[in-house]
């Protein structure tokens, strides 16, 4: 089993209309797209991904689908659920499926008390195969939790490389380095588009990006960037640029609608209570990436 590492997309969920169902057509060529442009492993179901919102049945569906996908390429699925018996299952399922890894955001709703965080992830990897490589993933603006890196101090003592990593989405790069000073050796992933030259500089092996959904050579290209010596800051103002758009509307969509004007191919819709953008503000966003004069391609992936 591989551990992960370099530009992964945090790859949306596209739904037909109003939400309805996953559209599992439109997520095999949207990820078909990315593995053309050099994506080797993608990140589904997590906070773009829209993954709470989905029943375990649909979470297991996009695992399976993408686990086999023909590219071959590699899956780092969101697997947390509030409850833990349902992450236990899910988790099992990515894992049998051939799962590099698995991201576990903690559960939300009741406050962890006293070292509950600490006992709902030892549950966990007690629960797993011993191959399982569990990620922590800290994302508090949505959970309401932080997972602080005394915790996965604790757990990598426990459970050595079974505790592969963190994906931290805090977007604090000295926030991100404190999970490496507490356990050294684990994976950090980091989760913000908006400090990806400073995570790379900080030593984070790895980008979880929401833009490389769309534009995943300008991602790879920042870190490439550090890899030889730069600083990056140049190819980080493409990021920038980009990731203004998505903040035009409604995010969610407004990513999905960015995925569309990029790759060509039709734009999904978000499940509620996430809102959808207009087709006229769709269609705004797209021409103002046009001018942005990134690489245009056609659905089939061909440079124009």
């Amino acid at each position: 089993m591989t551990v992960a590492g370099g530009t992964i997309p945090a790859l949306v969920t596209p739904f037909t209309r109003g939400g309805a169902d996953v559209d599992l057509e439109l997520l095999d060529a949207h990820v078909a797209w990315l593995h053309r442009r050099g994506v080797a492993c993608v990140a589904p179901l997590g906070t773009n991904g829209e993954g709470p919102s989905m029943s375990l049945a649909e979470r297991r569906r996009v695992i399976e689908r993408i686990a086999g996908h023909p590219s071959g390429i590699a899956v780092l699925p969101g697997t947390g659920c509030s409850s833990l018996p349902e992450t236990i299952e899910l988790s099992r399922f990515a894992v049998e499926h051939g799962a590099i890894g698995i991201l576990v955001a903690p559960p939300w709703y009741f406050e962890a008390e006293r070292d509950g965080l600490t006992r709902y992830y030892d549950a966990l990897l007690r629960g797993l195969p011993a191959e399982a490589r569990v990620f922590l993933y800290n994302v508090p603006a949505y959970t309401g939790v932080p997972v602080d890196a005394a915790v996965a101090a604790e757990l990598r003592e426990r459970f050595g490389e079974r505790l592969a990593g963190v994906k931290d989405s805090s977007g604090d790069v000295e926030h991100s380095r404190g999970y490496l000073r507490a356990a050294p050796g684990l994976t950090l992933l980091f989760g913000s588009d908006a400090g990806v030259a400073d995570a790379f500089r900080g030593g984070a092996d790895g980008i979880i990006s929401a833009l490389a959904n769309a534009i995943p050579r300008e991602v790879e290209a920042v870190r490439r960037a550090v890899a030889a010596g730069a600083s990056g800051e140049q190819e980080q103002r493409v990021l920038a640029d980009v990731r203004a758009l998505t903040r035009r509307g409604p995010r969610r969509s407004a990513l999905k609608a960015l995925v569309a004007a990029a790759s060509g191919l039709p734009r999904g819709a978000v499940r509620p209570p996430l809102a959808e953008l207009t087709d006229e503000e769709a269609a705004r966003l797209g021409d103002r990436f046009a001018e942005l004069g990134l690489e245009p391609a056609d659905a089939s992936g061909a440079q124009l």
